[in-house]
């Protein structure tokens, strides 16, 4: 009796829940399922892509609904390619330096800085980056060839990395001392406007993450790192807004991702799917608030967000 209840049971399965993930189509129907599998786990609950109640569900909304596949948001994502973007849109001396792209394992092997500081990184990936600052230290090969082999959108089904072609490039290290490595301001830019702004400091260390708004309030909110000291507000937050606006004119959302040091800016990449909407957004009221940033007109009050988030 046992077994044949067992029998039902299975019968009523989904069978699409019986296919292991890593198995799933390489089409859009298995990017969906992948990414919403990936959400349900990471989120703790199934998105809502139809709605527009949440900010994260805006995220997946982006990363499932095609948008990835726009030849535009193609180009940008690689990392090379994204300067001529960012030079073309905001001007000369916006984008790090390049000073050598390596694009086989011959490439590497040969690779010698000539230039140092400097940063290596993978221009068809996120997040992967090493600092080479000591020119008697040698430089992690392995770990090049690694990135090399790299399908990025493999493991996370965002559709803009599928067709990029693996390359390491190499660029100058933006920063003041040539050492330390430098806080990233990430501006969230809502149909060219910029309106919420990400500060991580320490990533390689003890990383932190605060939020503010505009006008540099601190929000009570937390994405993926814990919130750490209060940031100085940038000396250069006006010049900062105004490039990430030129850089997000043709997204409905796009988060620039910037630097600062002394009187310069950098623009680093633009991101369309920030921690690949496998992170919630803390408090849950945050998340349902953020949303109506995609309303044209609409602004945070820093106060207002104190006061209904806790």
């Amino acid at each position: 009796m046992e077994h044949a209840s067992q029998i039902r049971a299975a019968r009523t399965l989904n069978p699409i829940r019986l296919i292991p993930r890593r198995r799933l189509p390489r089409n859009a129907w298995g990017d969906r399922e992948f990414c919403r599998r990936r959400f349900v786990r990471r989120q703790g609950r199934k998105p809502d892509p139809e709605g527009a109640g949440r900010l994260t569900d805006l995220f997946y909304r982006i990363k499932t609904d095609g948008s990835l596949l726009d030849p535009l948001y193609q180009f940008i994502t690689d990392k090379e390619l994204a300067k001529l973007y960012i030079e073309s849109t905001v001007g000369p001396g916006y984008a790090p330096e390049t000073y050598r792209v390596l694009r086989n394992a011959d490439e590497i092997r040969a690779f010698v800085p000539d230039r140092v500081p400097c940063v290596l990184k993978p221009t068809h990936m996120s997040g992967p980056v090493l600092f080479h600052t000591d020119p008697d230290k040698a430089i992690d090969r392995d770990l090049l060839r690694k990135w090399l082999n790299k399908d990025h959108y493999r493991g996370t089904r965002e559709g803009n990395y599928r067709h990029l072609r693996p390359k390491i490039i190499v660029e100058e290290f933006f920063s003041e001392d040539g050492v330390s490595v430098p806080k990233d301001y990430k501006l969230f830019c809502f149909h060219g406007v910029p309106k919420l702004i990400q500060v991580d400091s320490d990533r390689f260390g003890q990383h932190t993450r605060n939020f503010y708004d505009i006008g540099w309030n601190r929000l009570p909110m937390t994405f993926r790192y814990p919130g750490g000291p209060e940031d100085e507000r940038p000396p250069l937050l006006d010049e900062m807004l105004r490039v990430a606006a030129r850089l997000a004119t043709r997204f409905s959302f796009v988060r620039v991702d910037l630097y600062a040091s002394g009187a310069r800016v950098r623009a680093g990449e633009l991101t369309f799917c920030p921690e690949g909407v496998n992170a919630p957004i803390v408090p849950p009221a945050a998340d349902i608030e953020l949303a109506k940033l995609f309303n044209p007109g609409h602004h945070l009050d820093a106060r207002v967000c104190a006061e209904a988030w806790g």
